[in-house]
């Protein structure tokens, strides 16, 4: 029971966060901040769960990256979102790298993984509200509720910046997002 309702919570915020969004009332407080940190920040977090999952997490960060104009607490919410269904597809043996590189008008951050992509039918659906493509049906590939890519759209659109979904020519998907500044 207790499960349950850590998840139904999680549900609820997500939707408070999307109605907010939807309604142009999410508060952003932004200011320069150093995505490099991010980038760690998230990888840090989800490095036990990467473990347990015998999955690699690897970060590459810029060197020339800088600072970023963002709402730092926001686009840390997108990049959890990234690496939390990242790994929920990625299978035991597998890897997630985050890339964030400084692009010309902005910066570009990745995530890519070694699972087994995205459906192309699904492919221009996946940032929609409640959407799960068909491998993300079953309780076994995963819990989520269709929010998180929804949310890290809304919140990657209010940046003024761009979010996309494409299969790796390797395999694998890749998630990834532009910041401009």
């Amino acid at each position: 029971i207790r499960s349950d309702i850590i998840a139904l919570n999680g549900i609820i915020d997500d939707l408070f966060e999307l109605a907010q969004l939807d309604a142009g009332g999410l508060s952003l407080e932004m200011a320069h901040h150093a995505l490099a940190d991010l980038v760690s920040d998230t990888l840090e977090s989800f490095q036990a769960l990467a473990g347990d999952q015998q999955v690699s997490l690897r970060g590459e960060v810029a060197e020339d990256l800088g600072l970023v104009w963002m709402c730092a607490p926001k686009i840390g919410r997108v990049l959890a979102n990234l690496v939390s269904n990242a790994l929920r597809y990625t299978p035991a043996g597998g890897m997630v790298q985050v890339t964030a590189v400084r692009q010309a008008g902005g910066v570009e951050v990745t995530v890519q993984d070694s699972g087994p992509g995205f459906e192309e039918s699904d492919l221009r659906r996946v940032f929609e509200q409640f959407y799960r493509g068909e491998q993300a049906r079953s309780r076994a590939a995963g819990s989520g509720a269709g929010l998180g890519l929804a949310i890290a759209r809304g919140i990657v659109t209010a940046h003024n910046g761009r979010i996309w979904a494409e299969n790796a020519a390797e395999g694998g998907a890749i998630v990834g997002f532009f910041l401009p500044g």
